[in-house]
């Protein structure tokens, strides 16, 4: 990877822990917790074809959203994310590493008027059948929509059509969407 997306994950990595002193934005206390979770955001990048868009739902503290915002500089990235402390980080964090191709919406993305677009992430926000019913209007016809996922996805995933690439407790879930 690239020494300058490197050096943002390490700016990152620094802010979310000074952050979280204060704040507590996420349990993660030391920089190799943070940097799991950054791999983690990344792992299923190889699978994820060119977007000119796209929307994390729940962005939480960054993950996955800013942390692929940084990894896919070329995508137009929408970080929804309702709760304040975590929206003034998303914020502050958009400024100090110069992301451009980054909008932070203070919102639920059934409350926004983003128009649809070619990619979908959301990590452990909701039930997939939930999540899927509000990415919906969110979608194109060849939208992918990819959820982190741990273990109990194999039964939300009943009736739905979908690829699941497993790595230890978590399971990236690739489903296509049928808009159109």
């Amino acid at each position: 990877m690239q020494r300058l997306k490197m050096d943002k994950f390490e700016r990152f990595t620094k802010e979310l822990l000074k952050w979280n002193e204060t704040h507590k934005l996420t349990n993660y206390k030391t920089e190799e917790e943070i940097k799991a979770q950054i791999e983690d955001s990344l792992y299923p990048l190889e699978k994820i074809k060119e977007a000119k868009s796209a929307i994390d739902i729940g962005t939480g503290a960054g993950f996955p959203g800013l942390i692929l915002a940084i990894a896919m500089p070329k995508t137009q990235w929408h970080l929804v994310e309702p709760l304040k402390k975590r929206y003034a980080f998303l914020n502050y964090m958009k400024v100090l590493l110069g992301l451009n191709n980054v909008k932070i919406i203070p919102s639920r993305l059934e409350d926004t008027n983003i128009e649809p677009v070619d990619l979908i992430t959301s990590r452990a926000v909701m039930p997939t059948n939930e999540l899927l019913n509000i990415a919906k209007p969110f979608t194109k016809k060849n939208s992918i929509i990819l959820l982190y996922k741990g273990s109990n996805v194999f039964d939300e995933l009943k009736e739905i059509k979908a690829d699941i690439i497993s790595k230890e407790n978590r399971n990236y879930v690739f489903i296509k969407a049928n808009n159109g």
